[in-house]
């Protein structure tokens, strides 16, 4: 896995070039891709149980990706151990599309003054050129500046490659970096978290900055769409209109004024995992008149 190739792929490159499957194409290479996104060579079937796109989605989003110049076929000897039915390599160009400088006019001028043709005519018409030539490149950028009310920010994993790789810290856990970054994508962090951890001590991957890969797990995992949503189990599985409350309750009390707020607590302790059976027994001799007060204790025991 490359990070920086990652974050090149979901932030660098305009939205515009990436439309509909070429984006999760284009992770699935950059996720396969080295530090400096070289020689990702996943075959079309692996591409097609990563995207979940068919066969020629996948020949269709290549084919687009290397024609918007986003990829190039790399080394092919990368791959020759496969025989007869080797997949190809592609490496990402991994190019800078926030912008980038304009040649200067001022230079170009100055170097005009200062030229000594043979003759004022040659003088004029070198120094008309040349202030022309420098007008074109500086009011022309080499490549359309698609990001100009934004700097470029240097990727923190930049400087990781410089750190040793480490295996992942048994007391490692996630930020509130982190915490923040799985509310906003709607991803349960500590399920995520228990899953990233498990996963690097079962392969005995190794990493120089493992909170950097955890976010990237995080984000990835949000574009393809197999984190665990938060909350997902912990939703409400008993109302007080369910017929397990009605159950515990009886007939006896319903249709009175403290049906509901009864039916609420039994609701609640029903989805805190109590047993409906125990519950409708220990309530069972209760007066009326205590119900509330046994329900605040079973509430809080739970």
């Amino acid at each position: 896995m490359s990070m920086k190739a990652l974050e090149w792929a979901m932030y660098d490159v305009p939205a515009e070039m990436t439309k509909g499957a070429l984006l999760r194409i284009l992770l699935a290479l950059a996720d396969h891709a080295d530090t400096e996104g070289n020689g990702a060579f996943p075959s079309q079937k692996r591409l097609c149980a990563l995207t979940g796109y068919s066969r020629r989605t996948i020949q269709h989003g290549l084919h687009d990706l290397e024609a918007s110049g986003l990829i190039v076929k790399g080394d092919q000897r990368l791959t020759e151990h496969y025989g007869r039915h080797r997949p190809i390599v592609w490496n990402l160009t991994m190019e800078d599309f926030r912008g980038v400088k304009t040649a200067p006019l001022k230079k170009n001028e100055s170097e005009a003054q200062h030229t000594t043709p043979q003759n004022s005519q040659e003088a004029q018409l070198g120094a008309q050129k040349t202030v022309v030539r420098g007008a074109i490149r500086g009011a022309i950028p080499l490549r359309p500046n698609l990001y100009k009310e934004e700097s470029y920010i240097e990727p923190r994993e930049s400087n990781a490659r410089a750190r040793k790789q480490i295996p992942i810290p048994a007391d490692w856990k996630p930020t509130e970096e982190h915490q923040a970054l799985a509310d906003r994508l709607g991803i349960d962090c500590d399920v995520e978290a228990g899953k990233f951890k498990d996963r690097a001590l079962d392969t005995g991957a190794t990493s120089a900055d493992w909170d950097a890969k955890f976010r990237i797990w995080l984000m990835r995992g949000h574009e393809l769409g197999y984190t665990t949503v938060k909350n997902q189990q912990s939703a409400r599985k008993y109302t007080w209109a369910s017929d397990e409350v009605k159950r515990v309750i009886g007939t006896d009390l319903e249709g009175t004024d403290d049906y509901m707020e009864l039916a609420c607590k039994v609701a609640d302790l029903l989805n805190q995992g109590v047993d409906p059976d125990m519950l409708r027994r220990q309530l069972a001799n209760v007066p009326d008149t205590a119900w509330v007060e046994q329900l605040f204790e079973q509430e809080a025991a739970a």
